[in-house]
């Protein structure tokens, strides 16, 4: 798609040195770091790409074995034996 415009590049400094006149005209009433932060803003949302970033790799993470005393699954009761045990003592419910 082509670009229109009504400026013309010999105008763009200009242009830009006098809208800039006109923000920091209206910025007089604020902190000098309120205007800092104003025009770093503006810097960062002008230099930001328009495309996402490659996403970064992860270093690879190493999951430790869990400890030796941590039975397995494969010890654990079954849902039928622990279904077999009734419900839970009186003392345990809500109230």
């Amino acid at each position: 798609m082509p670009l229109e415009s009504w400026i013309t590049p010999d105008e763009t400094d200009a242009l830009a040195a006098a809208a800039r006149a006109q923000i920091d005209a209206a910025l007089t009433g604020h902190p000098s770091t309120d205007r800092e932060a104003y025009w770093a803003s503006v810097r960062k949302a002008y230099n930001t790409p328009y495309n996402d970033p490659a996403p970064r790799k992860r270093p690879a993470v190493e999951i430790p074995a869990p400890p030796a005393d941590v039975p397995s699954p494969a010890h654990l009761p079954s849902p039928a034996v622990i279904a077999g045990l009734g419900a839970p003592p009186a003392e345990i419910h809500a109230a």
